[in-house]
């Protein structure tokens, strides 16, 4: 029978909350924060376990932007080169998304009086 290897110890510190990284001084900061700088060799990963995986695929299904209303859905719409620089130099100067710029216009047009 092969004989086993054994897990390599961690000499990473193990945080439960970032003020106990910030209270370390700023060498030992950098030197934590160096040894995530590198290539990890394939020889120190391994597959997910199957609850690693559980875990994993309900934080991806979790991720992205959050769910408004009933979701959102991408709409190509063709407009006109010139007037969309302008709806997009309109949209930054009132610190707006292209997309609210667009939806809060229809919703004018269309007569709803909610905010966007």
């Amino acid at each position: 029978m092969a004989a086993r290897k054994k897990k390599a110890k961690s000499v990473r510190p193990r945080f439960t909350n970032s003020r106990e990284f910030e209270a370390l001084s700023d060498e030992e900061k950098d030197r934590i924060v160096s040894s995530y700088d590198r290539k990890v060799p394939l020889s120190e990963t391994r597959p997910l376990t199957a609850s690693e995986r559980a875990e994993f695929e309900q934080f991806r299904r979790k991720a992205g932007r959050p769910r408004i209303g009933q979701g959102a859905k991408v709409v190509a719409v063709t407009l006109e080169k010139g007037f969309l620089e302008r709806v997009d130099a309109y949209a930054r100067k009132h610190e707006m998304k292209r997309a609210e710029l667009i939806t809060k216009g229809l919703r004018i047009v269309m007569g709803e009086n909610r905010p966007a």
